[in-house]
């Protein structure tokens, strides 16, 4: 397999997909595409995915884009890894697989575009762009999340049960958004920072988030 992904391994979308990858133990390429320079939107990237946007993964003959996307196809490909629940028709294991899709969403619907706000609210070289109150605005969003991920950790120490993928998407948004973020988002969340200092000592992502 390929991963085409940007060149900064620890961007959120990127970095996700490698942490799954490696607690899967698969074997593949990282292909590294920098965006400033244009390097998605080349003819030959273009053929791997007309969107030109990264994350890609290459399996053989089959392009798949989107991260959420790739997070399921390579949980789905080795069951045997539990990072997404083995379906068998029981209602337990269906909603177990939704409520994973669910914080998958919730990752790059809302922690992300939050902090994709925040960053564009106080760091645009237009002066004229730079909006105190969309920051906050952003900071007000990143915390609803936050307490959605609070009142859920209450009743385990996973999001879904055991280990999945629903965990290593979230991990990933958070730490993205401690390394952006002047403050450290996790304080007021006590639950959340003992889950994020749980799944951060993995060896998985030790692998991930050091290279």
């Amino acid at each position: 397999m390929k991963l085409y992904g940007n060149v900064n391994t620890r961007s959120f979308n990127t970095l996700k997909i490698r942490f799954a990858l490696a607690e899967l133990g698969a074997a593949y390429e990282f292909m590294p595409v920098d965006l400033a320079k244009g390097e998605s939107r080349t003819p030959d990237f273009v053929r791997i995915n007309p969107h030109g946007k990264v994350p890609v993964l290459v399996d053989g003959d089959f392009a798949l884009p989107e991260s959420d996307a790739i997070l399921w196809y390579l949980a789905e490909k080795d069951p045997d890894a539990k990072l997404l629940p083995r379906f068998d028709g029981s209602a337990a294991t269906t909603q177990a697989r939704a409520q994973i899709l669910r914080f998958c969403a919730l990752a790059s619907t809302s922690f992300y575009p939050a902090s994709s706000d925040w960053w564009n609210a106080t760091n645009s070289n237009d002066p004229a762009k730079r909006s105190p109150e969309a920051a906050d605005t952003a900071l007000v969003k990143v915390k609803r999340g936050l307490d959605v991920l609070e009142r859920t950790l209450a009743s385990g120490e996973h999001l879904v049960g055991e280990f999945s993928l629903a965990d290593v998407t979230t991990v990933s948004i958070l730490f993205a958004l401690k390394r952006r973020l002047p403050l450290d988002p996790l304080v007021g969340h006590e639950r959340v920072r003992a889950w994020y200092q749980r799944v951060t000592a993995r060896p998985a992502w030790e692998s991930a988030a050091a290279e």
